[in-house]
């Protein structure tokens, strides 16, 4: 009932070229999202348990795959930056107030995505550092999942925030006569 009224009280988008980039800026972000959190949850509950106890772990993990894992994590990661900081951007820029909070929210969210892009990243890593973190792939991808499903929490947080008209400030009459005869 709640959900019903708050579309009932939302106004009709207005459908133009910048509303439908905007809107495949979004599918796209949230694709990538979905592609990230899937890609890491397959990791964790079926490709991680293989590996336990194999001589060769990166083998196992991957069957030589790991180039194709790594190209899909540099895809998603590159594409949810982009779209993101279009998204930010585009309703930072908008006539509308947000509230501080928002701003908090959006940093903590970019925090840890930049943590999920870590691990992702390290998963598909061929450097000695990846591999080591690889050692302890269960515990890393766990924090990865916590980190998603909590970026999830809060960007869904952030799409109640009441968008407040701003307020611009229109010249007195008599101003725009004072900086003319100056």
């Amino acid at each position: 009932m709640i959900e019903m009224l708050l579309v009932a009280d939302s106004p009709p988008p207005v459908i133009d070229t910048a509303w439908a980039l905007m809107l495949v800026i979004r599918v796209l972000h949230i694709t990538c999202a979905a592609l990230m959190l899937g890609g890491l949850v397959y990791l964790k509950v079926v490709v991680a348990p293989l590996a336990e106890g194999a001589e060769d772990r990166d083998e196992a993990l991957f069957h030589g795959r790991r180039s194709a894992w790594a190209k899909l994590v540099m895809l998603a990661t590159t594409f949810l930056l982009l779209s993101g900081f279009v998204n930010f951007f585009y309703i930072v820029t908008s006539n509308e107030k947000l509230p501080s909070t928002y701003h908090m929210l959006f940093g903590i969210k970019f925090l840890l995505a930049m943590f999920v892009f870590f691990v992702a990243a390290a998963t598909a890593g061929s450097s000695e550092a990846a591999m080591k973190m690889r050692a302890n792939l269960g515990k890393w991808l766990s924090m990865a999942l916590a980190a998603t499903l909590l970026i999830f929490v809060i960007a869904a947080t952030m799409r109640t925030f009441d968008k407040i008209p701003r307020v611009i400030d229109e010249p007195a009459a008599g101003a725009d006569v004072a900086n003319e005869n100056s």
